[in-house]
């Protein structure tokens, strides 16, 4: 009797399964800031279709026109830019730059004026490079296409 009980809970509860959709489970993608005991990985490390390689090691940072790395690219130096609205090269940078790739052992700071002044953030790479859509977190969204001075130094 028992057995006959154990084939039917087993087939009731296999026959439930399968008639359902398959079951899906959502694991949103981090921000890229460290999270501690989490194994998820973020939205830009690459696993997500990200077109991001490495900051060259002669450059402090490189942004782009686009979401993961896409777009045109500017390289950045270490040391500051400026995007004034009436320069003949530098204007086409001004306020247009979604994504920022910091090279491992640099800061990368932002800001929505000339000058490194106005609303600002920063963007520290540790030991690997860090690749950041602007748009996609909360503490960078601010400069989302508002970017027009930067600085930019390595240890």
């Amino acid at each position: 009797m028992k057995l006959l009980i154990c084939s039917v809970v087993l087939l009731a509860g296999a026959s439930f399964v399968s008639a359902g959709p398959p079951l899906a489970i959502n694991i949103p993608c981090l921000s890229g800031r460290e999270k501690e005991g989490t194994t998820v990985p973020s939205c830009t490390s690459g696993l997500f279709s990200s077109k991001c390689g490495p900051v060259p090691a002669d450059l402090c940072a490189r942004v782009y026109d686009d979401e993961d790395c896409g777009g045109w690219k500017l390289d950045v130096p270490q040391g500051e830019m400026n995007f004034r609205f009436y320069s003949p090269i530098w204007y086409w940078y001004r306020n247009d730059i979604e994504t920022v790739s910091v090279r491992a052992g640099c800061t990368f700071t932002g800001f929505d004026d000339t000058l490194l002044r106005g609303k600002s953030a920063t963007i520290v790479a540790r030991n690997k490079d860090r690749h950041v859509n602007l748009g996609e977190e909360d503490d960078y969204e601010d400069l989302d296409e508002e970017i027009e001075s930067l600085t930019c130094t390595c240890n």
